[in-house]
């Protein structure tokens, strides 16, 4: 059961946004993702933003924890850390977290987890809503090989995250600690050491996320999900499922419209209630074009929040993605907003006799 509706949306919970969205107003985003540095000491071979990764950028620490301020002022909901790098190579990134909770957002943060320990977990769990350890593999051979690391770095990893488990229970937070699994052919053969490996931690949940090519990334590649892989997958999770505590996302759904190649939605609308914060501190309405003009709205370094939320180049973004953005030539397949846009696009196609309900 997909209690978090990873695979899904949930505008529905923010009805009062969509609302304005729909008069005509502009309105700030709900949530948004977090790129505190370009530099990552793992070299994942289906890294996505692979693109962004030629010189060392990251966020200035005093400028963007007022910019963090300014963003839970002006309506924003929540904010994810990840982005291009791995966010604990900031060494502001506790200050950032901090202060986005003081601010009122929700706060969270997506990581390969090598470099944390119980000391930084003590330090960043009790303002965080969840936690994601991208992990990818059950074994320290699957790992290295898709990670791009020494092979004793998977065991540095399953530590940090048991400390993580322990600081959580040690505290008694209400922090989510999740692990990610990426599902790609070099590590499918691992998936079953992994649920028995995570089930025995006690992490709240593992989620069997689908690959999706990012038209900008480097070293392309591809993954094919057919039947017969789907199926192998789904007879895994159901086993565990029976045995297990931990609460384990299969997105079936996002697999089988990976594999068709399906967009469900002609118009791109979604870009009104998301962003992205670059490591140069450039914000773009959607994080698939970084670096394209066309999706820039600013910069966190040179401009406070009000401007970039409420200003032109937003603005200008925003109409060209729902008018003439060739979502079909263009866009990823599963993008982050997909779902969000399959809902938006329902609600534009208004029917006759809306009050006969």
């Amino acid at each position: 059961m997909d209690k978090y509706l990873i695979d899904g949306h949930k505008l529905f919970w923010h009805l009062d946004r969509v609302t304005e969205w729909q008069r005509g107003n502009a309105v700030s985003p709900i949530y948004v993702e977090i790129s505190p540095v370009s530099l990552c000491n793992h070299k994942c071979i289906f890294c996505a933003i692979d693109f962004v990764r030629d010189k060392d950028f990251k966020l200035d620490t005093d400028i963007f924890c007022d910019r963090l301020k300014e963003m839970g002022s002006l309506g924003v909901r929540s904010v994810m850390f990840a982005g291009e790098g791995e966010p604990l190579l900031h060494g502001g990134l506790s200050r950032f977290i901090r202060t986005a909770k003081s601010s009122g957002m929700d706060v969270s943060l997506t990581t390969n987890g090598s470099l944390g320990n119980y000391k930084i977990w003590k330090e960043l769990l009790p303002s965080l809503t969840w936690i994601r350890f991208s992990v990818d593999a059950g074994n320290a051979e699957s790992y290295s090989r898709v990670h791009k690391v020494g092979a004793g770095v998977f065991d540095k990893v399953v530590a940090s995250i048991k400390d993580a488990v322990k600081v959580k229970r040690d505290l008694g937070l209400g922090v989510t600690i999740g692990v990610q699994f990426l599902m790609i052919e070099e590590n499918l053969k691992s998936l079953e050491e992994a649920l028995k490996l995570f089930s025995g931690i006690g992490v709240d949940y593992f989620s069997l996320k689908p690959y999706s090519l990012h038209p900008q990334m480097v070293n392309k590649r591809d993954t094919f999900y057919t039947g017969r892989i789907a199926g192998r997958i789904g007879r895994a999770v159901e086993k565990f499922r029976k045995s297990s505590k931990m609460n384990i996302v299969f997105r079936d759904t996002a697999m089988e419209k990976y594999a068709r190649k399906e967009k469900q939605f002609k118009h791109c609308r979604a870009l009104p209630f998301w962003g992205y914060v670059s490591s140069k501190g450039d914000f773009y309405t959607c994080s698939v074009f970084i670096g394209d003009k066309r999706f820039k709205a600013g910069n966190v370094h040179k401009e406070g929040m009000r401007k970039i939320f409420f200003g032109k180049p937003r603005a200008d973004s925003i109409a060209y993605a729902v008018k003439r953005l060739p979502v079909n030539k263009e866009c990823r397949v599963n993008c982050r907003m997909a779902r969000v846009n399959e809902f938006l696009e329902f609600l534009e196609n208004r029917p006759e006799h809306i009050n006969f309900v």
